[in-house]
């Protein structure tokens, strides 16, 4: 069987047809698995990096570019969104359905500094509510001056008040109280979480007293992600304001209207302190769940821009060649969907398998990554139609420029190996662990569109792939609010068999991804992986990781904090206590030419678009262009 996947990866035809066709993988990899699965592929079989210098040969792509300029103000910019939040209140419960619209309404104290036309690097701070800050000399402090002239939005009972220093320590004492993931911001939470004191010596002024130097808390408090500190609510929050019905921010948008089921509607802010943006007046989002209706929508220029999946957006491009191609590099430090083993024995009462870092291994080399990247990255179809794209293959983290390891080059060491497919290996870690004979478990996905259209298609493949080592998942659906966020985000692998993660870091810094993820003391809300290097299934962690990963909570040095990170993604290469997605290609998005500033400012977080489409702040409306072109 050797030669199945080997054709497929030397010729690169149809391999997205191959792996995702409707019940076809599945009886393929069922097949392969009986035979015995391939054997270790040669460095010539891999799909190779692409070359960001390549030209594009598509004439296809356009290049972002800044407007803001000759920018016009006004207009309805017509979005949609795949699904609806169960409510508002964006500090006390985490919702990948809330961020984008949490970011429209709030405002934080500083934002990450965005890449213009190119990703952010996540390593620099631009005011938002706050104009200026001072961290003392030994680093314990921080001190914000807030911005003049800031107002809430114009609801009651808050009426368009001023916003002051006592709106930042009340909304603090209630995130310290209940926020999603106060574990990992506030001491009173948990002993090792930073942040001791939140006070305000006049109205203009806010002192943050950290535990201990904190080397991203200010990424972190720029971070508007659900359940994280960045959100600032008034201090009418469950006093007579209720945010779960309701959103009073300082944010350039305002919540006009909600229709359950149907759509929301925000308008501009006329008090925004920010006078040049938002541009447009008003974002009309219905909530439109069905891929085929989202893609016939933008099509048709009923929305301005739309998450077009890699296998449509050639054909897309095509069929509408007024629409815009922009090709784009996804900058996270969170490979998103991440497999999270479960440390509880089986039902059958075995131990659980994954406590075995050679299980762990052999999942990991199971995974065909080039196969999986060209698959739902499209790379094939894009590399025959002149377009230029490069692979990225996952460490334990995700791409970030300059921080990010790429485990296909020399750099980084000898646990590369552990993301190259070899079956053969795979199968003898399997046999000296005592697995011989294969794995029974489950395998836990949601079943909703939370983590992106083709998620549960991914999960399948990946499955599958494993299926080739001895891994005999059981696909097992679960709910994302009743099942997914009680009882696997924050229960530290207390579960059994394996189940899909994603879960928003608390700051975009690649080394507080490593402590969401990583460190043992993050604290009971944080997305932990749960796992401690003796495999006893008793969450102590690993004394290595704990120990770069302490080393990077105290280093403000940029340059020492990066080689840190890089040697976290050698050393969790061996130990795999979480197995990542594959990885990622360059990518593209598609928006209709009327849309200004598209794919520009990329990493701002206020209300941050998919697809790196920017955000809507700073999106503008040209109807000398289609489809706004009368």
């Amino acid at each position: 069987m050797s030669d199945y996947w080997r054709k497929i990866l030397d010729q690169r035809v149809d391999r997205r047809r191959a792996l995702l066709a409707t019940g076809g993988f599945a009886a393929g990899a069922a097949f392969l698995a009986a035979c015995g699965g391939s054997d270790d592929k040669s460095s010539s079989d891999a799909l190779p990096s692409g070359d960001a210098s390549k030209p594009d040969r598509s004439g296809l792509v356009a290049k972002p570019e800044d407007t803001s300029k000759s920018a016009k103000r006004g207009g309805t910019y017509k979005w949609s969104s795949a699904s609806e939040p169960l409510h508002f209140d964006g500090s006390v419960q985490g919702q990948a359905q809330l961020n984008v619209f949490n970011g429209l309404a709030y405002g934080s104290l500083v934002q990450n500094k965005p890449g213009v036309g190119i990703p952010s690097t996540y390593s620099e701070v631009v005011g938002d509510l706050a104009e200026s800050w001072e961290i003392s000399a030994d680093k314990l402090s921080i001190t914000f001056k807030l911005r003049p002239g800031v107002k809430w939005h114009n609801k009651a009972p808050v009426n368009g008040r001023d916003f002051d220093s006592s709106d930042v320590v009340a909304n603090w004492k209630r995130y310290e109280a209940k926020g999603g993931n106060r574990a990992a911001n506030a001491n009173s939470a948990n002993p090792n979480a930073p942040i001791v004191s939140v006070t305000a010596p006049d109205a203009r002024t806010v002192v943050y007293k950290l535990k201990e130097p904190t080397s991203f808390l200010l990424q972190r408090l720029a971070i508007m992600t659900t359940g994280e500190a960045g959100t600032q609510m008034p201090r009418e929050a469950d006093n007579g304001f209720d945010p779960r019905t309701e959103q009073i921010g300082t944010g350039g948008f305002i919540l006009d209207k909600y229709e359950p089921s149907v759509r929301l509607v925000y308008k501009r802010n006329p008090d925004y302190w920010n006078k040049q943006e938002p541009y447009v007046d008003s974002l009309e989002i219905p909530f439109v769940t069905q891929y085929a209706n989202g893609l016939a929508q933008f099509k048709a220029g009923n929305v301005y821009s739309y998450n077009v999946l890699p296998q449509d957006q050639v054909a897309a491009k095509k069929e509408t060649p007024a629409t815009s191609m922009y090709q784009f590099i996804t900058a996270t430090a969170n490979p998103a969907a991440i497999v999270g083993f479960g440390w509880n024995n089986l039902p059958n009462g075995q131990k659980s398998p994954f406590l075995d870092v050679r299980v762990r291994q052999a999942l990991s080399m199971s995974y065909d990554r080039d196969a999986f990247i060209d698959a739902f990255s499209n790379v094939s179809k894009f590399e025959s139609e002149g377009l230029p794209v490069e692979t990225y293959y996952y460490t334990a983290m995700a791409y970030v420029p300059n921080v990010w390891l790429d485990p296909r080059k020399s750099d980084f060491g000898p646990n590369a190996q552990y993301y190259k497919q070899n079956i053969a290996e795979a199968k003898k870690l399997m046999t000296a662990a005592g697995y011989d004979r294969g794995i029974d478990f489950e395998s836990k996905v949601i079943n909703g569109a939370q983590f992106g259209l083709d998620h549960q298609k991914q999960v399948e493949v990946l499955d599958n792939m494993a299926r080739e080592a001895g891994f005999r998942p059981t696909p097992k659906l679960i709910d994302y609010n009743l099942e997914y966020l009680p009882k696997i985000v924050t229960s530290r692998g207390k579960f059994d068999g394996y189940a899909y993660r994603f879960g928003a870091t608390s700051s975009n810094d690649p080394m507080d991804f490593f402590v969401w993820r990583y460190w043992s003391k993050a604290g009971p809300t944080s997305g932990a992986l749960g796992f401690d290097v003796a495999g006893k299934g008793d969450d102590s962690g690993d004394p290595a990781v704990d120990q770069l990963i302490e080393k990077g909570l105290a280093e403000v040095d940029a340059q020492k904090r990066t080689e840190l990170v890089k040697e976290l993604q050698r050393y969790l290469g061996k130990m795999q206590y979480g197995v990542s997605r594959p990885g990622n290609a360059s990518q593209f998005a598609l928006a209709w030419p009327s849309v200004g500033n598209y794919q520009v400012f990329q990493g701002d977080s206020r209300g941050a678009a998919a697809n790196s489409g920017g955000t809507p702040y700073t999106w503008w409306l040209d109807d000398t262009k289609e489809p706004l072109k009368k």
